[in-house]
């Protein structure tokens, strides 16, 4: 009979309490402060066996790698880990704490109290709400070339621009002109009549 998965929470705190894993330790059991060994794999001295033996006790757990069948992949257990981890709503960094350089670079976490079924509940909506949202801004956000950043699109431009020339000012220069010549004729005719104020007519 195949043994079951357990979720991550229990199976760390399994891991911590039984001391096998070197580094992987409680730092404060009351409070839930653990922290876990997190040595980058290109500093000297790093060894597969005693540095990456917790990802890859994680992954033979959940079944994604298993002994003699793969080649050892110590840097995808170590990032599928760390997913994991991320994902955790019981579980948070004290990234104050964690020290993510040098060759005793650990990482602090915190096992938070379980959640109840209506924080749960609210955690979920909360987490859909902000998927919906983030959708729609991504749509409204997200431009294509042939749209400007308005929302208004290209295709609601004219194809024909040439009024936007030079050419097509003056001659809506030259339609005002003609529209106002017949009035300005009237005025100067009756300024030759009247001889206004003294100057000769053209």
């Amino acid at each position: 009979m195949p043994i079951t998965r357990m979720r991550m929470r229990p199976w760390l705190e399994m891991q911590i309490n039984s001391n096998q894993i070197p580094g992987l330790i409680w730092i404060n059991k009351e409070e839930m402060i653990f922290q876990i060994p997190w040595k980058h794999a290109a500093k000297h001295g790093w060894d597969i066996n005693k540095d990456a033996c917790l990802f890859r006790s994680w992954a033979i757990h959940t079944g994604r790698y298993k002994v003699g069948e793969k080649e050892p992949d110590p840097k995808t257990w170590k990032a599928n880990f760390r997913c994991a981890m991320n994902s955790l709503p019981d579980i948070e960094e004290v990234k104050d704490q964690s020290r993510n350089k040098g060759s005793s670079a650990v990482r602090v976490y915190r096992m938070l109290p379980p959640l109840t079924k209506n924080q749960r509940k609210e955690r979920k909506s909360k987490s859909s709400r902000d998927a919906k949202s983030k959708a729609k801004k991504k749509s409204c956000g997200e431009s294509s070339p042939d749209t400007f950043s308005d929302g208004l699109s290209r295709s609601t431009l004219p194809d024909d621009h040439s009024s936007y020339t030079t050419q097509g000012y003056m001659g809506q220069d030259l339609d005002v002109e003609r529209a106002l010549t017949p009035a300005l004729g009237a005025v100067r005719v009756a300024a030759d009549k009247r001889g206004w104020e003294g100057v000769p007519a053209q």
